[in-house]
C-alpha cells in the first residue's frame, strides 16, 4: 500500500494544482491518443521498448487501476529532448521495459513530444 500512496502522491504534483487533484491523473486511452489533434495535451503510460538518443518507441498502455496497466500492443514514438524533467528518477531509468507516466504535447498520428515524465516502474503491474 506505501507503493501506491507514494505513486498516488507524486503523480498528483505531477497534473496541476494540488487543491484540485485527489487522485492520480487518468492517462489518455489508446483511441483518445489516437484522435488527439497537433498541439493537443497529452497524458499517456507507455512502456519502453527502444530509446535511441532522443528517439523513444514504446508501447502505449491502458489503464485498469492506477496500479494495473494492460498491454495494447501499439506503439508510439515519443520525442524525448536531453532537459527533460524526470519525476521520480532520471533519464538513465528511461530504458527498455520502464513503465513512464508521460505528460507531452501531440504532434502527429502516433508521435508526441515528451514535456515531462514520471518513472512508475516499480510502483505498476502491467498484464
Amino acid at each position: 500500500m506505501k507503493k501506491f500512496s507514494s505513486l498516488a502522491l507524486l503523480l498528483t504534483l505531477l497534473a496541476a494544482p494540488a487543491a484540485a487533484q485527489m487522485q492520480p491523473p487518468i492517462p489518455m486511452s489508446p483511441a483518445e491518443f489516437s484522435n488527439a489533434a497537433a498541439g493537443q495535451s497529452v497524458k499517456l503510460v507507455v512502456r519502453v521498448a527502444a530509446v535511441k538518443r532522443t528517439a523513444l518507441s514504446a508501447e502505449l498502455l491502458n489503464r485498469e487501476s492506477d496500479s494495473l496497466y494492460r498491454s495494447t500492443g501499439r506503439i508510439v514514438n515519443l520525442y524525448l529532448p536531453e532537459d527533460t524533467p524526470v519525476i521520480m528518477g532520471t533519464l538513465a531509468d528511461v530504458k527498455p521495459g520502464a513503465v513512464l507516466f508521460v505528460c507531452g504535447t501531440a504532434t502527429t498520428p502516433g508521435h508526441a513530444d515528451v514535456k515531462k515524465l514520471v518513472a512508475v516502474t516499480a510502483y505498476v503491474k502491467v498484464d
